[in-house]
């Protein structure tokens, strides 16, 4: 039992986190069962620790007669109240609000207040969510108290005609007369006020009644031309509701924000105002690193607002329970569609591919129907008048059954400004309880059957791409197949923010705890950590992805010698004439020519423009023309400052070739060829290979040694969790193998006029009828050309990465490079990486994700240069592009430990120069590989090359 004041620090808070019982993360298994053996809907009895608050407070004389009530908006998981040391009530539902009638129990002077919450619950069976189980009163608690004659609840519909024009405000509301004496000639007045709060009625709508105990008044008014609310343009009005006696005095007022909006399913699709909605969504939970679940503020959700409108996602769906109030608040005003869900997930009790409901709950078993039923009302009645909520949803991986109808029923009964969604019929459908078709996880080519099968229902990605620390990949193949058909509308990448709690060592390192970091049993691990930010809010490069995808406007390059280009824009009420373009030409990643320009495209619609680009020339072989257009906002929004990139595009420019003569070299003036090694000198550096070993190890520039580790074939990654889930460690284990253990056949020197050739062949135990062979071309300037070529068995897996791998001091840590970036970026997650000049430390380019693992890859580098603070070091230049890799750490050393900071403090720079490394993917994390086109099989050969050279 746990006992504490229920004061204003600590009872907004998981008493888990306040030292007390411990923190539990399980993604599907119930967390009792290792001490309970229990079915249900009994609640664990051997350990279900029990939190006792207790506090006084004492009224205000100006409460005097009237009604008093205590509100709670979120304890997990049920709770007793009393007053006064009786019993006022019980409540269970955590993620709705509690309220409680304190009148008869109130006393004059000091009262106390005791509230008594239980971990786990029968309830606890219907909360079976994928997240950190933790308890106690974990939102706001208040005292309130009304006027005896009151405006207890009311509903306000604000929708548009059939044409889209006009507008039609009902207003319903409930007086109630807590006295229970009729209250005669009250008179309920609404008035409608715009953003800048002037008035919209030539006068207050109003009607008079009289009140005994409850009447429910109704107000309705045209409104002409109305601003429409969307999440492009999030226009609100102001309705306040006036309670006027008798007398004229004003007995209460209350107000609301109104959106103009009508949602609807119209010719089997989902449409807002008329035009076919695409939701480009997120789910998220509710999280802090340092306060879990409890006591979200304001500036909390303010954050994830903006930076879900500023990466260009439209929708967010509150899983899998109702969001605090404040949510759907920051939704309106910002613009956010929202599929608002009912706290429901038990899927620990199913499994997939089950035959019938068996021990599915709540299924169509009677005893559960009320339970979920009260659910379902408590979340509408809170939410109801929030414009942002399109659509109302049934829970999560709840399975299906009759239950699920009642559910439905109840609101399509209640509320036809709104659609209903349950994925869960895709895994029972004896009863359709959905007016959409929604899925989680289905591949791309999956998803374009659906679409080609002539559906009835429109089609929603409730879950996909999990994002799973190093994940998201084929992202951009999802939004291809999605924009071809309108009847696919989008998707929720699973999900917003990693699910981890900030917690410190015994040694006192703080770092980011997963499940099993509390010693808790059962757990999930890492599995909760599949966030576009970080758990502490800070962006990924996942999200940079996301929002090239997300992006409402694309360009086409119509022709490029003659300077045109198509745009497309795909916004549903915005023209691009509200935006600035910008056109940036760069010569090998420098600025040379800058253009500012509109573009008047009216929404859904397409224009083709011409440019004033120059004919371009080159003055090397290799330079390179590329133009990049940017679309930004032309002025400050709510979200975002002015000059806001919203969405670019990149095209690599005709240029004409130079005519210039080869460049002479020459070969090195001296060799020294051992039994054991041979050494060439250059004019710039020292190399060294053994021939024992068939690796370059020692590149000496001037006085510095460059290298720790000589060159040496690599063929693996840090297994990264989408790799794990899917058992890539265990199936291409022999190419990690070959990484580490290789034998050389064969090494010889050649000297040619203007180089030395050094070719080695390598066989590898691990891989069987495998050669690498690497061809060394050394001139006097200490330039090496490398040529590596793999011949695979066909009969081998995959291939994680094709490359060399070699270290260097760990002075050398200054990295720039031309290619994509900044961020980390892969072959199948580079879209939202632009190709451009960039710098960087070696160590920035390690991604904390929760568990170490593949990162800082780097797409498409034309050239690059590792060097140290005197400037000295490598320069490293593709043939034509390569995939670079610089980090403190081997991908041996990452992957060997589960938390970063375990790592060894690093005394070396770690590079890989690679052909490709295969995609990361994430169409789930389980089991899902990375998709062919992004993956290395051992079916063909491959061939490598790059230049590298030193820098004096």
């Amino acid at each position: 039992m746990i006992c504490a004041p229920l004061n204003e620090t600590q009872h907004t808070s998981h008493w888990q986190l306040q030292g007390d019982d411990y923190p539990q993360y399980t993604n599907v298994t119930y967390p009792w069962i290792h001490h309970d053996d229990i079915k249900a809907p009994f609640a664990p009895t051997n350990y279900n620790p029990v939190g006792q608050y207790t506090r006084t407070f004492t009224v205000d004389k100006s409460w005097n007669n009237q009604p008093i009530y205590l509100s709670f908006q979120g304890v997990e998981s049920a709770f007793y109240v009393w007053v006064n040391g009786e019993l006022v009530g019980y409540s269970e539902d955590s993620f709705t609000p509690a309220e409680f009638d304190l009148t008869p129990y109130i006393q004059e002077g000091e009262n106390k207040l005791a509230v008594e919450v239980y971990r786990w619950s029968d309830a606890s069976w219907l909360e079976d969510q994928d997240f950190w189980r933790m308890s106690g009163i974990f939102r706001d608690v208040y005292l309130y108290s009304t006027p005896p004659v009151h405006i207890f609840d009311f509903t306000v519909r604000a929708q548009l005609d059939d044409k889209y024009v006009n507008g039609k405000l009902t207003i319903s509301a409930d007086i109630t007369n807590y006295i229970e004496q009729i209250a005669e000639h009250v008179t309920l007045e609404a008035m409608l006020y715009d953003a800048e709060l002037k008035e919209v009625l030539n006068q207050p709508l109003q009607t008079s009644l009289s009140i005994h105990e409850q009447e429910t008044a109704l107000l309705e008014a045209g409104i002409a031309s109305p601003n429409k609310w969307s999440a492009e343009s999030p226009y609100l009005y102001t309705l306040v509701l006036t309670l006027k006696g008798g007398d004229g005095n004003v007995i209460e007022a209350q107000s609301c924000k109104v959106g103009f909006r009508t949602f609807e399913l119209k010719d089997g699709l989902m449409k807002i105002n008329g035009e076919t909605i695409v939701f480009r969504g997120v789910n998220r939970h509710e999280f802090s690193a340092t306060k879990g679940r409890a006591g979200i503020t304001k500036e909390d959700m303010l954050h994830d607002i903006l930076l879900m409108k500023q990466f260009n996602i439209n929708a967010v769906r509150t899983s899998h329970y109702p969001n605090a109030s404040g949510w759907y608040e920051l939704c309106d005003e910002y613009g956010l569609y929202v599929i608002d869900e009912t706290n429901l997930e038990t899927h620990g009790t199913w499994s997939y591919l089950q035959e019938g409901e068996q021990d599915a709950i709540p299924g169509s078993k009677p005893e559960w129907k009320e339970n979920v039923l009260d659910r379902c009302r408590s979340m509408y009645e809170r939410d109801k008048n929030h414009s942002s909520i399109v659509i109302w949803s049934l829970g999560n991986e709840s399975f299906g059954g009759e239950n699920f109808k009642h559910m439905y029923d109840f609101f399509k009964q209640k509320d036809d400004t709104r659609l209903v969604h349950y994925e869960g019929i895709f895994h029972h459908r004896d009863y359709d309880a959905s007016d959409i078709e929604s899925t989680m996880y289905i591949k791309p080519a999956d998803i374009e059957k659906y679409a080609l099968m002539n559906p009835k229902k429109p089609y929603l990605l409730c879950e996909y791409s999990h994002a799973m620390g190093n994940s998201c990949g084929n992202l951009a193949d999802y939004w291809n197949i999605i924009n071809q058909y309108p009847i696919l509308q989008g998707g929720f990448i699973w999900d917003w923010r990693d699910q981890a709690l900030e917690t410190t060592t015994k040694e006192g390192i703080t770092y980011l705890a997963y499940g099993g970091d509390f010693g808790e049993s059962p757990h999930d691990g890492n599995f909760s950590g599949n966030g576009l930010l970080f758990a502490n809010g800070d962006v990924t490069p996942k999200l940079y992805e996301v929002k090239k995808c997300y992006e409402a406007v694309s360009w086409k390059a119509t022709d490029l010698r003659q300077k045109t280009f198509t745009v497309q824009n795909d916004y549903l009420f915005t023209n691009l004439k509200d935006y600035e373009f910008t056109l940036t030409v760069t010569k090998n990643g420098e600025d040379i020519y800058n253009y500012s320009f509109i573009v008047d495209v009216k929404p859904q619609t397409t224009k083709e423009i011409q440019l004033p680009l120059d004919d371009y020339k080159k003055s090397q072989n290799d330079d390179e023309f590329i133009a990049t257009l940017s679309m930004k906002l032309k002025s400050q929004t709510k979200w975002a400052d002015k000059g806001h990139e919203v969405a670019f595009e990149q095209f690599i420019l005709p240029a004409q070739v130079a005519s210039q003569p080869a460049a002479e070299t020459k070969a090195p003036r001296a060799i020294k060829d051992t039994n054991q090694e041979l050494t060439i000198k250059a004019d710039s550096a020292t190399l060294t290979f053994n021939k024992e070993s068939g690796l370059l190890t020692s590149y000496l520039c001037k006085d510095t040694e460059l290298l720790l580790d000589g060159l040496q074939p690599n063929f693996w990654r840090a297994v990264t969790d989408n790799d794990l889930g899917n058992k890539l460690q265990e199936r291409c284990q022999v190419w990690r193998e070959a990484s580490l253990n290789r034998e050389l056949e064969s090494f010889s020197v050649q000297e040619q006029q203007n180089h030395i050739a050094i070719t080695t062949r390598f066989c590898f135990h691990a891989l069987e009828n495998t050669t690498c062979e690497i061809v060394y071309k050394v001139d006097n300037s200490g330039q090496v050309a490398i040529r590596q070529t793999l011949v695979p068995s066909n009969t081998l897996p995959e291939i994680p990465e094709f490359g060399l791998r070699f270290t260097m001091p760990k002075e050398f840590n200054q990295l720039s490079w031309y290619g994509r970036g900044p961020h980390e970026n892969h072959w199948d997650r580079n879209t939202g990486a632009k190709v451009g000049y960039y710098t960087s430390d070696v160590k920035s380019q390690v991604t904390p994700y929760l568990r170490p693992q593949e990162c800082g890859n780097k797409t498409d580098v034309r050239s690059a240069r590792v060097l140290n603070e005197n400037s000295v070091g490598f320069s490293i230049k593709g043939t034509p592009t390569i995939e670079l890799s610089a980090l403190p750490h081997t991908p041996f050393e990452l992957e060997s430990y589960d938390h970063h900071y375990k790592l060894p403090v690093s005394d070396k720079t770690s590079i890989r120069i690679n052909y490709k490394q295969m995609g990361v993917g994430g169409d789930d994390s389980w089991g899902a590989k990375t998709h062919p086109q992004y993956t290395l099989y051992a079916n063909r050969s491959y061939v490598h090359e790059f230049m590298l050279k030193p820098m004096v």
